[in-house]
């Protein structure tokens, strides 16, 4: 998939460059084409419009030299907000403490979504999740999407 490619090709460049890749996704909206890029400082987990502008210009170099899309399309470099999505395993240690959304791809203890508070990682590697319900664990490929719960991390001041 076309979104791999360039994750693959753009995640150890970031990474030279000091940041560290969240996500890439291609959306197709009437026939016109956009590249999201969500990314973050290593060093901070912080993003500004100076990063981004900064990250673009190096972004659209490297794609052009690697041309994984075909067609026109619009390249859009942002951070990964309030409501951060959960890309990668490491997420789960990294945003340990924080409050998350996760929804998994089947139902798990009878429901799809629950929210918690992330407890990081078990010796197994099993991601650990507390809910006002349980204490839960599961992995990281039984999750569809995650994302830093929203709500919380604007109560809390968690402005990236």
């Amino acid at each position: 998939m076309v979104e791999e490619q360039i994750r693959a090709s753009l995640f150890l460049r970031l990474k030279k460059l000091g940041y560290h890749l969240i996500r890439v996704k291609l959306i197709n909206i009437k026939e016109k084409k956009t590249l999201q890029i969500m990314a973050e400082r290593i060093k901070d987990k912080k993003m500004d419009i100076e990063d981004c502008v900064y990250l673009s210009k190096h972004i659209s170099t490297f794609l052009e030299i690697d041309d994984p899309i075909s067609s026109s399309y619009v390249l859009e470099v942002s951070s990964g907000g309030l409501a951060r999505p959960l890309t990668m395993i490491d997420d789960y240690e990294l945003f340990k403490y924080n409050k998350a959304k996760i929804v998994f791809k089947e139902k798990f203890l009878g429901k799809k979504t629950y929210k918690g508070f992330l407890q990081g990682i078990d010796k197994n590697g099993k991601i650990l999740l507390e809910t006002n319900e349980h204490k839960i664990r599961f992995n990281f490929t039984e999750i569809e999407k995650a994302n830093i719960d929203l709500k919380w991390a604007i109560e809390n001041n968690k402005i990236n």
